[in-house]
């Protein structure tokens, strides 16, 4: 919608007018925004708390934090592990100590720690796997077989 400018009034107007408009827009966009934002905010916190507990977390400083998903797994699943199959039937202070105990065993465990833990286990297994092994050839007596003695 075009008016014509004649004079510095018209224009004084149109810009009053203009101004006027704008701040209508600005307004009604900040709503929508503060719609679209809290529809995604529980999607946005469950994908960060997932984003935390398989170690994509960072601390203050921007360096990666020492925990990853490695270590998020020994924490729950460490003190599970221990109460329902090795101590089913210990109290509540022995349970207790028990899940404390593997807390801080379990934030000392990480991705590389099991790496190298495997790479261990696989390097002492092919050393047994090769020195079990008999050597199936000719049995030496001592005796050269092509001796003259008979």
């Amino acid at each position: 919608m075009r008016t014509k400018i004649q004079n510095i009034d018209d224009l004084r107007a149109e810009v009053a007018r203009l101004e006027v408009a704008r701040t209508e827009i600005e307004t009604e966009l900040k709503i929508e925004a503060q719609k679209i934002t809290s529809k995604i905010e529980i999607p946005l916190l469950l994908l960060r708390k997932l984003n935390y507990f398989f170690g994509g977390s960072k601390d203050k400083s921007g360096s990666k934090s020492s925990e990853d998903w490695v270590s998020s797994i020994f924490r729950v699943g460490l003190p599970l592990l221990l109460n329902r199959f090795l101590l089913p039937k210990s109290g509540f202070i022995v349970k207790s100590i028990i899940e404390l105990i593997s807390q801080t065993t379990a934030k000392s465990v990480n991705t590389d720690s099991m790496i190298e833990l495997i790479e261990k286990v696989t390097q002492w297994i092919k050393s047994t796997g090769t020195t079990n092994k008999k050597e199936t050839g000719m049995v030496d007596y001592g005796i050269p077989p092509d001796s003259e003695t008979y």
